[in-house]
């Protein structure tokens, strides 16, 4: 399966960003960390909605993505991306995501990922989605995380 067919297509708005986060997707799938990692600005951050939620700062990321790459991506049994949006000032993707439990149980969350553009990078990741997935991503960083501003 080729990158356009796993991610929906070329994009044309948002350029080099747009591409940027479809690179990001990619190496996540890899679980290449480094290259996952350099997708972002140094000050990214992740906002959880609705929850209201931000976890902030490269070091309390790059501790999510080693909890993601060694825990919750071995609990994602599919993925299945419905669509995609680039625009000027983010990519947009909405997927569906199935998680596997302990007691052999799965469960589909539907999420919506926006992937702001920064200056040079990404800015990080705004998530919308149940907070019981966000429980299974984030692990224990989700009790680390900060009421995002009012």
């Amino acid at each position: 399966m080729s990158d356009n067919d796993r991610h929906g297509g070329p994009t044309t708005p948002g350029g080099r960003f747009a591409e940027l986060a479809f690179a990001h997707a990619r190496a996540e799938e890899r679980g290449d960390i480094e290259a996952t990692l350099a997708t972002f600005e140094r000050d990214a951050c992740f906002e959880l909605y609705p929850c209201g939620l931000r976890l902030s700062g490269s070091e309390r990321i790059r501790r999510y993505y080693e909890h993601f790459f060694a825990v919750a991506s071995k609990r994602i049994v599919a993925h299945t991306m419905h669509a995609h949006a680039a625009g000027d000032t983010a990519l947009t993707m909405e997927f569906t995501v199935t998680v596997a439990y302990a007691d052999d149980s799965r469960r589909d969350f539907r999420a919506l990922t926006v992937f702001p553009y920064g200056e040079t990078a990404l800015r990080g990741e705004r998530i919308f989605a149940d907070v019981e997935f966000f429980r299974v991503l984030f692990g224990p960083l989700f009790a680390e995380m900060e009421p995002l501003a009012q």
